[in-house]
């Protein structure tokens, strides 16, 4: 009858574990993502004396439809703007972007789409800078830009 008993308590003490064990792991989960995800944001870091660099960043969209980027904004800066690198006859040239259509995810990256950043004084040392992201259908949304090296 004991070992009954032990057998018993130790088959409870099992199952008990293993609820919550699944438990704990249902709860782990990451909900699904919703909205605008911004990541890897970044603005390069440029030598003493120039003022002009680009920032770069992914784009995610989670709202399941699409999103219109119509203007990025520093209070830093004289002036931004969007421009992507295209190669026309053997040359890169920038062309200036009104807008950008984000339906999934956009990469702004190096020789690619990118924010054009004018008139930035980087002597400070600052480590990142806030830039604002504007949309036609959406709210402002700001995002922290580490400064990084190009090489990085």
């Amino acid at each position: 009858m004991m070992n009954r008993a032990i057998s018993l308590s130790l088959y409870l003490k099992a199952i008990l574990t293993l609820l919550l064990a699944s438990l704990v792991l249902a709860c782990s989960q990451e909900a699904p993502k919703e909205g605008i995800e911004v990541s890897d944001a970044w603005v390069r870091k440029m030598p003493p004396g120039m003022t002009n660099t680009a920032a770069f960043m992914t784009i995610k969209n989670h709202t399941g439809a699409p999103v219109t980027l119509t203007q990025v904004s520093m209070e830093q800066a004289g002036h931004v703007m969007m421009h992507e690198t295209k190669v026309v006859n053997d040359m890169a040239k920038m062309e200036h972007l009104e807008q950008v259509v984000i339906e999934d995810t956009v990469h702004f990256e190096p020789g690619a789409k990118h924010v054009m950043i004018m008139g930035l004084d980087m002597s400070d040392g600052a480590k990142s800078y806030n830039i604002r992201l504007h949309f036609a259908n959406k709210p402002s949304l700001d995002v922290t830009a580490q400064v990084r090296d190009a090489n990085q």
